[in-house]
C-alpha cells in the first residue's frame, strides 16, 4: 500500500494540517476571529494581485488557443490519447466542477440581486440582469484558464520532459534542485505546503455540497436535517468512492463522468421545458452579451472606491479559491491529457467547460429568477436566512414531479463530489509517491487512503457548524481557502518560472520539433 509512498512528505503535511485543525477544535471562536481578519487583508489589501492574475491567466489561455504553441502536443508528435475525447472532457469537467456548479449555478444570482456589483440598487432591473451575468463571468473563461496554464506547465514537463515525478520540487529541479540545505528544506516545506492546500481546496469542495445533500435527502425522507444525518451522508459517500477506487481510472472514473454528464443534460432540458423557457433562453443570451461587452470591467473591477465588499466576497474568493485548486486540476488535467496538444487541451477546459458552466448558470438560474419575477417567489429575499440548503430545497420543491426532481439533483451532487474526491485522491496519491512510471498508478488503497482522509474536513465543519452558535459557515469556508491560495501563489511563481525556462531551452536548441507534428514544424523555423 505504502510501497512508493513519500512517509516524510506525509508526515509533513499532516503536521501542517494538524497545526490548523486542532485549534479550530479547540478554541474555534479565537480561530474564527483570526481567519476572518486575515481574510479580510487578503481581499482588501491585495484584490489588485489577485485581478490581475485572473486576467493573466486568460490572456494565457488565449496564446494557447490561438498561436503556434497551441501546436505543443503533450508527449510528444506520436504520443496518443488514453481517453476518448468525450470522456476526457467529461472527466476534467466534473473532477474540477465538483457539487459547486450545481449549487451556485442555481443559488449566485440570489445574493448578486441584493448585494449588487458596481453600486447597482438591489432589486432593480439591471441587478437582476448583472446577477445573471455575473455567475456566468466567475465560473467562465478567467476560471478556467487557472487550471489551464497550470495543467499544460505541469503537463510538458512531466510528458515532454520525462521528469517523472509530480511534486512541484521535482517539475521545477531546474531552479530549486540542489544538495544544500537551504534547497532542500525550500523543497520540503514547498511540497508540503501543497498537500495542505489539497485539502483546503477539498475543504470547500466537500463543504459546500454535504449540508445541500443533507437538506435535500431531509426532505426526500421526511426526517431532520441533524448532525447524526449529515455524518451518515458522508459515510456513504466515503464507501462510494472507495469502491469506485478500485478499479482504474478509466473506467471508474470514466464511467461516472459519462453517466453524470448524460444526467446532468437530461435534468437541464427537464428545467428548460418546465420552467419560462423563453426568459431563460433570452437571459442566457443578453448574460452572455454582457460577459463579452463587461469583461474587461469586470476583470479590473477592484471595488477600490465605492468599497461594497461585492468583489471582495465573490470575485477574489473565486480567483482565490481557483489559485488553490490551480495545481490539483492542472495536475489531473496534466495526467489524463498525455497525447493532446495544448489547444486541443485549451478548447476542452476554455471553450467547452465554459460552455457547460454557462448552461448550468443559464438554465437552473434563470428557472429561479424566472419565478421570482414572473410567480411570486422570494428567492433572494429568503437566502440569507435559509441559506444555500434552504433555497436550493426551495427551488427545486416549485418544479413538477418535486420529489424526482429532488432525487435526481442529490444524484448530481452526489456524483460530481464522488467524481472529485476520486480524481483528488488519485492526483495527491500521486503527489505524494515516489518512484511511479509515467503510465503507473498509485495502489488501489493508497488512493483510497487519501479519499478517506477527506472526509476529515466535511466533519470538521460540521462539527464547527454544530459547536458555534450563529457561524457563518460558508462564510468561514471562504476565508479559510482564500487564505490557503497564498503559498500556492508562490508554487505558482516557481512552476511558471521553470516551464518557461525550459520551453525556451527548447525553442532555441530545436527540441521543440519533436512535440509538433510534422506538418507544424516548419511555424519554428530551422534550427
Amino acid at each position: 500500500m505504502f510501497e512508493h509512498a513519500n512517509k516524510a512528505l506525509i508526515a509533513a503535511a499532516f503536521l501542517i494540517l494538524a497545526i490548523v485543525i486542532i485549534p479550530i477544535v479547540l478554541v474555534p471562536e479565537a480561530m474564527v476571529a483570526a481567519i476572518g481578519q486575515v481574510y479580510n487583508f487578503i481581499t482588501t489589501d491585495m484584490a489588485w494581485l489577485y485581478l490581475l492574475i485572473g486576467f493573466g491567466m486568460a490572456v494565457g489561455a488565449i496564446v494557447l488557443l490561438t498561436t503556434k504553441f497551441g501546436d505543443i502536443r503533450l508527449g510528444g508528435r506520436d504520443a496518443k490519447p488514453h481517453y476518448k475525447t468525450f470522456t476526457w472532457i467529461a472527466m476534467n469537467l466534473c473532477s474540477a466542477l465538483a457539487a459547486g456548479i450545481l449549487i451556485f449555478g442555481m443559488c449566485e444570482w440570489m445574493y448578486y440581486v441584493t448585494g449588487t456589483p458596481f453600486g447597482i440598487e438591489p432589486y432593480s432591473v439591471q441587478a437582476y440582469e448583472y446577477a445573471s451575468a455575473y455567475g456566468m463571468f466567475h465560473w467562465g473563461f478567467s476560471a478556467w484558464a487557472f487550471y489551464l496554464v497550470a495543467g499544460v506547465a505541469i503537463g510538458y514537463l512531466y510528458w515532454n520532459k520525462k521528469i517523472g515525478d509530480l511534486r512541484i520540487s521535482a517539475l521545477c529541479s531546474n531552479l530549486i534542485g540542489g544538495d544544500s540545505k537551504g534547497k532542500k528544506a525550500f523543497r520540503w516545506v514547498l511540497d508540503a505546503i501543497m498537500v495542505f492546500c489539497y485539502f483546503m481546496a477539498m475543504m470547500t469542495t466537500v463543504g459546500i455540497g454535504t449540508p445541500v445533500m443533507g437538506e435535500l435527502a431531509s426532505s426526500l425522507l421526511g426526517i431532520e436535517n441533524s448532525f447524526a444525518l449529515k455524518i451518515g451522508i458522508i459515510i456513504i459517500f466515503c464507501l462510494f468512492f472507495t469502491l469506485s477506487t478500485s478499479k482504474t481510472i478509466a473506467k471508474g472514473m470514466g464511467r461516472i463522468s459519462d453517466f453524470n454528464v448524460w444526467l446532468a443534460i437530461g435534468f437541464f432540458v427537464f428545467v428548460l421545458i418546465v420552467g419560462d423557457t423563453s426568459f431563460i433562453l433570452n437571459n442566457i443570451v443578453m448574460a452572455i452579451g454582457t460577459n463579452i461587452r463587461e469583461f474587461v470591467r469586470m476583470s479590473f473591477n477592484s471595488d477600490a472606491v465605492a468599497q461594497t465588499g461585492f468583489v471582495q466576497n465573490w470575485t477574489i474568493f473565486y480567483w482565490a479559491w481557483y489559485v488553490a485548486l490551480t495545481f490539483m486540476c492542472g495536475l489531473w488535467i496534466a495526467r489524463t491529457s498525455y497525447g493532446r496538444t495544448f489547444r486541443e487541451i485549451t478548447v476542452a477546459n476554455c471553450i467547452w467547460a465554459v460552455l457547460a458552466c454557462w448552461v448550468t448558470f443559464g438554465i437552473l438560474g434563470n428557472y429561479g429568477m424566472g419565478q421570482e419575477l414572473f410567480h411570486g417567489q422570494n428567492f433572494s429575499g429568503v437566502i440569507s436566512e435559509v441559506g444555500n440548503n434552504g433555497v436550493t430545497l426551495l427551488v427545486l420543491q416549485t418544479m413538477p414531479l418535486p420529489k424526482l426532481c429532488i432525487f435526481v439533483f442529490m444524484i448530481l451532487i452526489f456524483f460530481n463530489l464522488a467524481t472529485s474526491a476520486t480524481a483528488n485522491g488519485t492526483a495527491l496519491s500521486m503527489y505524494t509517491s515516489k518512484g511511479l512510471k509515467a503510465d503507473e498508478e498509485p495502489h488501489t488503497w493508497y488512493k483510497t487512503f487519501w479519499c478517506v482522509l477527506f472526509m476529515i474536513i466535511p466533519v470538521g465543519i460540521l462539527l464547527l457548524e454544530h459547536n458555534v452558535e450563529g457561524l457563518n459557515v460558508l462564510s468561514t469556508i471562504q476565508s479559510l481557502i482564500t487564505i490557503s491560495s497564498l503559498p500556492v501563489l508562490v508554487a505558482l511563481v516557481v512552476l511558471f518560472w521553470s516551464f518557461g525556462k525550459v520551453l525556451r531551452k527548447d525553442i532555441s536548441d530545436g527540441t521543440i520539433r519533436q512535440y509538433v507534428d510534422k506538418s507544424k514544424e516548419n511555424k519554428w523555423g530551422n534550427e
